[in-house]
């Protein structure tokens, strides 16, 4: 019997993992940014989700190959970013703490 509860179990934890894989991309394709700001029914909300996009954006232009999920997912890939490219005003709100400029 607790086998079978076990198995259960298992088998619903899979199901979750398995349709949260699916519907993260397409939860993350509905989002859309405006620079840092994220659009919302109400308005613009700034968000680290568009904040990041906008980072790997402008580093992109400077021609540096990185991705939003490298920016996202590495921590000191954001610092390094912030720190060589935070001079650019186009970074001012995702890079604020980060830049070796202070923005008043």
């Amino acid at each position: 019997m607790r086998e079978h509860h076990n198995a259960i179990g298992l088998a619903a934890g899979l199901i979750g993992v398995l349709l949260i894989s699916v519907t993260a991309p397409a939860l993350a394709a509905k989002i859309k940014c405006q620079g840092i700001f994220q659009v919302m029914k109400h308005g613009l909300l700034s968000t680290p989700y568009c904040q990041d996009q906008e980072i790997a954006r402008v580093a992109r232009s400077y021609g540096w190959k990185v991705t939003v999920a490298q920016v996202r997912n590495d921590p000191l890939k954001k610092v390094y970013i912030c720190q060589a490219l935070g001079n650019d005003n186009r970074l001012k709100g995702a890079c604020g703490a980060y830049s070796s400029r202070r923005y008043r």
